[in-house]
């Protein structure tokens, strides 16, 4: 191995340890992801992170090959379900989750040297364990394409780089191909590129996902070629057969794992889509997002055609398209439900670490309001009991909350919750375009609800479930029979006995409770109901925020249900690269549901007295949604708020006197250059709050003084009278003067006289900066604007 790019940094490697962290930049397929954790292991056990569990496995098989040991004794890895290594260990290859645990456990306190691989990936869970190990005497922070002097910078250590060899790559734009990276027709033009590229050495094509590579590989299956799949979802022995020679030219379909994390053989021709997936965050569930990559990346991936001779990059986009130049660190593009909750978990709830890039504060609250929302942070930032599960599952914050409900419910209601998180989980769809053609065979055909719902009401309806079908598809589920994704569903039945081990689940699955399910959605995940935006022929869907659709394979009909529980979301791609998030699963449910769960909030529709007390017409309303409607004698803030109203509006006391106090206060502002106080309105409110006004019954114990403003001293309303009378006389007109100090308004309303023309100006009080208007028989003009 002495011959690899990476091995002219070995003796400055070990003078640079010494003395701190250490930074290593050099190209893709110099050799550091094998040969800097072999250096290190001559200091003592070494922890190598690795952000894909394909590149973890696939990197600790080769070094093991390498030390000449089986893999999982000298050298192994762990990875989320899966671990090939001991204690005694002395290279263990981990992924960015496990990395984090270690750290909250303290496991990691047994390795000498931390490497951080592929840092510049930066992701969230690679930026906070650069952030929270930024201090670590013998940190490695390693990559292909970082800024390694600014790195270096930040952790206060040094930069070494080695040049790579690398041979000229041609770029290749084919006729006919959308103007920027796009979906449509793709497994067609990947077919034509295979068909016209050059045909030295393999091909390797880059495809933003497993569904993307399932089908590109069914649109090759008649070329004369050997199609090796590579993705994280494949067994270790299958990602093996990428690395292994073929008798035919092999074309590898790969996702960006390939990018940078691995080097395959024999690539001489580069296909490229132009096309990844990112996850971005709704309500706390992840949801995978289209996206074109970067100039950046387009580069590392055209690079891969170039390590072992020159060759071809095949970029399916019209030639002088402009890429971004650079894909921006998740902490500046994606929700930071995970980071906030790994940094609490880890210790750091402040968030007070050195960030290679920090968080933006707007950012970081709204990932605490939904951590809030999820019970997983306390008020004071700190984590919660149910937060420590949550960060110990893997799975996104929302899923898992259910099942923390559910396991606290008993054994039959975390079975359902199991499987239906289980069926979630699988980023492809479950269900196929097709309906079976046996009506009795179909799993989303629309079937009665019996049972009672949250508050004994019956629940009837004819409208299908994606809940009941997804659970029903995992336990009782055949591809054919059901028109099912096979490998889907056994992605599904695989994740539902990882999460029935993981929680000590061992009875048999129960008959489905579909309310009791949705009661624990309702308190498990904030903003999981939705209800309807009927608009002509089109319905949306919305919780306050942004509206949803429901996608066409929903079992749900939408003409029905007034509200959903939205379960599964997903970003499809529309025209292009025009992304829209779309309700790909759904649960019906009656608005009682919702109302029954404690959604929504009271708002006054009206009030009245009544023998004495301040009786109010309530809406429980949710997401701008009438839930129901009740007449009570009301309590805490909206007492407050019905007292006022009723005082406001002149149905008790004397509310004349207290706008004209409230007025020359804010006149009295105006004159003096003081802020002014607030509307009569504000004033009551917060007035009543002081005198503990707390129900409708209340109002018997107020008076009319109680809500008064404080009057102005005597020889302070004079001058005020002076400098703001309030009536006009000008010899052949009088007005009236209305003055509006919020907003710098004076009214002159024409009460008498034959006067057509406007008031002379040097009649009128004298109000700097204030607009005049003149208003005679409802006709407005202005004397003088602002």
């Amino acid at each position: 191995m002495s011959d690899l790019p990476i091995q002219q940094l070995a003796t400055a490697f070990e003078t640079a340890r010494e003395s701190g962290p250490v930074v290593i930049t050099s190209p893709t397929g110099s050799g550091k992801s094998t040969q800097v954790p072999r250096w290190c292991a001559s200091y003592g056990p070494v922890m190598v992170v690795q952000p894909r569990r394909i590149a973890c496995r696939a990197l600790a098989a080769r070094v093991a090959s390498l030390e000449g040991t089986p893999l999982g004794d000298r050298v192994g890895y762990v990875v989320r379900d899966e671990r090939k290594a001991h204690d005694e260990s002395a290279i263990v290859f981990v992924t960015t989750g496990i990395a984090l645990r270690w750290v909250r456990s303290g496991a990691i306190d047994r390795f000498a040297t931390v490497i951080l691989d592929e840092l510049h990936e930066r992701s969230l869970d690679l930026d906070l364990l650069a952030a929270l190990l930024a201090r670590h005497p013998h940190l490695v922070a390693m990559s292909a394409t970082m800024d390694g002097d600014r790195v270096a910078a930040h952790f206060g250590g040094q930069h070494l780089s080695a040049e790579g060899r690398t041979h000229p790559v041609d770029i290749v734009h084919p006729d006919r191909q959308p103007p920027v990276p796009e979906l449509d027709g793709l497994p067609e033009r990947v077919r034509t590129a295979i068909e016209q590229a050059p045909e030295e050495g393999d091909v390797l094509v880059f495809l933003p996902g497993k569904g993307e590579i399932l089908r590109c590989e069914q649109a090759l299956q008649k070329l004369p070629v050997d199609v090796r799949p590579l993705h994280g979802g494949l067994a270790l022995s299958a990602q093996a057969k990428v690395f292994e020679p073929s008798a035919r030219r092999k074309v590898v379909l790969a996702t960006n794992v390939a990018e940078t994390s691995l080097t395959v053989p024999g690539i001489r021709v580069v296909i490229d889509s132009g096309l990844e997936r990112r996850a971005r965050y709704h309500d706390g569930r992840g949801v995978l997002t289209l996206l074109a990559i970067g100039a950046d990346a387009a580069d590392q991936r055209a690079g891969r055609a170039g390590r072992m001779a020159p060759g071809t990059a095949i970029r399916l986009w019209r030639a002088g398209t402009r890429l971004v130049t650079a894909t921006p660190p998740a902490i500046h593009r994606e929700s930071l439900v995970p980071l906030v909750l790994g940094a609490a978990a880890c210790g750091a709830p402040k968030l007070d670490l050195p960030w290679l890039d920090p968080p933006k504060d707007h950012a970081i609250e709204a990932a605490r309001a939904t951590l809030r929302g999820l019970g997983a942070l306390d008020e004071d930032q700190g984590l919660t009991e149910v937060g420590a599960t949550l960060f110990g599952l893997p799975l996104d914050p929302a899923p898992g909350r259910l099942l923390v409900e559910a396991k606290a419910a008993g054994p039959k209601a975390l079975a359902d919750a199991i499987d239906l998180v289980a069926a979630l989980s699988v980023r492809r769809p479950l269900f196929g375009p097709q309906r079976p053609r046996d009506p009795d065979d179909d799993l989303r055909r629309p079937i009665p609800w019996p049972g009672h719902d949250l508050s004994g009401l019956e629940l009837d309806g004819a409208s299908g479930c994606d809940a009941t079908a997804l659970v029903r598809a995992v336990r009782e589920g055949e591809p054919r029979r059901h028109e099912l994704d096979g490998l889907a569903l056994q992605e599904a039945r695989t994740a539902a006995n990882r999460l029935r081990e993981a929680f000590g689940l061992k009875e048999p699955r129960p008959a489905f409770d579909r309310p009791g399910l949705a009661r624990r959605l309702l308190v498990a995940w904030p903003g999981v109901a939705h209800v309807a935006r009927r608009r002509k022929r089109e319905v949306a869907w919305s919780n306050g925020g942004t509206e949803l659709r429901l996608a066409k394979r929903s079992a749900v009909d939408e003409s029905e249900p007034d509200a959903v529980l939205v379960l599964d979301v997903r970003a499809v791609a529309r025209h292009r690269l025009e992304q829209q998030l779309w309700c790909s699963a759904a649960m019906p449910v009656p608005l009682a549901w919702l109302r029954a769960a404690g959604l929504g909030r009271d708002r006054l529709a009206g009030c009245s007295v009544q023998k004495g007390q301040a009786v109010a017409n309530l809406e429980r309303v949710y997401a701008g949604k009438v839930l129901d409607r009740t007449t009570s004698v009301p309590e805490g803030a909206v007492a407050r708020q019905a007292v006022a109203e009723l005082f406001v509006r002149g149905t008790i006391f004397n509310v004349r006197e207290a706008r004209r106090r409230v007025e020359a206060r804010a006149l009295w502002a105006r004159l003096n250059d003081e802020a002014l106080p607030p509307p009569l309105e504000d004033w009551v409110a917060a007035k009543l709050e002081d005198l503990g006004v707390e129900s409708g019954a209340d109002l018997v114990l107020l008076s009319e003084d109680d809500l008064l403003p404080d009057a102005l001293p005597a020889w302070e309303q004079e001058r005020l009278d002076k400098d703001f009378p309030r009536e006009l006389d000008i010899g052949d007109a009088k007005y009236t003067i209305e003055y509006h100090p919020a907003r710098m308004l004076m009214e002159l309303h024409k009460t008498s006289g034959k006067r057509k023309a406007l008031p002379p100006a040097s009649y009128v009080p004298k109000v700097p900066g204030w607009r005049i208007d003149v208003i005679d028989k409802k006709v407005r003009r202005t004397l003088r604007g602002r």
